[in-house]
């Protein structure tokens, strides 16, 4: 088990609000190594769950955090079901705190029984589907060897039929790797059959493990979402906030980008619009070497590249 501080933000989410993330994987633990990822490339690319962190150091650090908050957020620098008995750690959290619980997860391991049976009290999951042909889920996900989109996708629907709470489905799309017309018709049947509770499409917003991708603009996304052909599908955008933050401090802010890169603006937003100490520190982390400034897509954005 890892003694890193395993809570972070509150994130500034364009789907949750203010989100307090928990971190319970090493960097980057995962079962796909998709070409849009915003953290990096997988170095540690499996299957096997194991544990991770204590659960019971996840309860105290979230205990100490002040920030008003819109719900708790199991994530990772990786594939968070990779953690064994999340039902514990869902259990614990629903009894300590009054936030919703919200899992972010890749669905490769909702094909298993157990796994679905661990998430069952969530009160909202976030799962992934980015294509539904093997040859596209191979291009864009490059997933472990051995993986069928077919499973994954009969885990999908497996779970609908049980789970009780919310279910947000989201696709992000590729510039000429999983936006094909044919790829788009097939997921319209797929997604019906998983019946989830939102539809949710996305692009690459941030710099991408792999160069080789790039973004669809807002009207490539609303074709699809025509073509979709489903009341429920919602196009993802960044929304500014009046929100206030606590006071940045350079701790939380390492402790933001570490998780994922950001650009100045949202960065300004989540800490509470401090521009003047926010730019500061940007400068200051810089000139230390802990912070690295990328361009991608004609935006500058900040990032940690080593982790602890």
């Amino acid at each position: 088990m890892e003694n890193k501080k395993v809570v972070f933000g509150p994130v500034l989410s364009r789907r949750l609000g203010y989100s307090l993330g928990i971190d319970i994987l090493p960097s980057k633990t995962c079962n796909l190594d998709c070409v849009y990822c915003e953290v990096c490339k997988t170095t540690n690319l499996t299957d096997e769950r194991f544990r991770f962190v204590d659960f019971d150091q996840v309860i105290n650090e979230i205990s100490e955090v002040s920030h008003e908050i819109d719900y708790i957020t199991i994530t990772g620098s990786g594939e968070p079901t990779l953690h064994l008995d999340l039902n514990i750690l869902i259990a614990k959290l629903k009894k300590n705190f009054n936030y919703p619980i919200v899992l972010i997860t890749n669905s490769l391991l909702l094909r298993k029984k157990s796994v679905r049976k661990e998430l069952e009290n969530l009160d909202i999951i976030m799962p992934s589907l980015d294509a539904v042909s093997q040859d596209v889920f191979e291009a864009v996900n490059k997933p472990v060897k051995g993986i069928m989109i077919t499973d994954v996708i009969n885990g999908l629907i497996d779970f609908r039929k049980t789970y009780r709470g919310n279910i947000w489905l989201e696709i992000l799309f590729c510039k000429g790797i999983n936006d094909g017309i044919n790829e788009i018709k097939k997921m319209k049947g797929i997604i019906k059959k998983i019946n989830p509770d939102k539809i949710q499409l996305n692009t690459v917003a941030r710099p991408p493990a792999y160069t080789n991708t790039g973004p669809l603009s807002f009207s490539e996304l609303q074709t699809i979402a025509d073509l979709l052909d489903n009341q429920k599908v919602e196009i993802i955008i960044s929304k500014p906030s009046n929100r206030k933050g606590e006071p940045l401090t350079e701790i939380e802010l390492i402790n933001y980008l570490r998780r994922r890169p950001a650009n100045f603006e949202e960065i300004n937003l989540c800490f509470g619009e401090q521009t003047d100490i926010t730019r500061t520190m940007l400068l200051d982390l810089q000139k230390s070497k802990k912070i690295e400034k990328y361009t991608y897509n004609n935006e500058v954005f900040f990032k940690v590249c080593v982790f602890d």
